[in-house]
């Protein structure tokens, strides 16, 4: 009876960085898309600070007492900036979403691409509103 030695039956180990190399990739892929969608949700709220600023409206004056015209650019600017602050809560959202899917390795809803598409439209939709209450009213 031949006696085996521990080392024979041992698998090698391998590397740490061979352990983590998917998910640590998959953790950063999600940080950069996570830091474009914080710039996307920054660039709308600037956008519609600047507009409401340019708007020419002062904030000691009272707005029911403006016309409608001094006021269109006001309205604007807050649908710009009630955007921008609805697609930051979604980016973090996503983020942690995503992030609890890479750490349970859960690929059954990998695509993901229903909700970007759903916020382009509502971005789209606001922007449609803007034009409208500019040509319109």
């Amino acid at each position: 009876m031949a006696e085996s030695s521990p080392l024979v039956n041992q698998q090698p180990k391998p590397e740490p960085a061979a352990i983590f190399k998917g998910s640590f990739t998959d953790h950063l892929a999600n940080e950069r898309t996570f830091l474009a969608w914080i710039r996307t949700s920054l660039g709308i709220f600037a956008f519609g600070c600047a507009v409401a600023k340019f708007s020419g409206s002062s904030p000691s004056i009272f707005v029911m007492k403006k016309s409608y015209e001094d006021v269109k650019p006001l309205i604007s600017g807050l649908i710009l900036i009630s955007c921008g602050i609805v697609t930051l809560f979604y980016s973090i959202y996503r983020y942690y979403r995503t992030n609890r899917q890479i750490i349970k390795r859960d690929l059954s809803d990998v695509s993901q691409i229903r909700e970007p598409i759903i916020a382009t439209l509502i971005l789209l939709l606001s922007m449609i509103a803007i034009l409208i209450i500019f040509i319109i009213f």
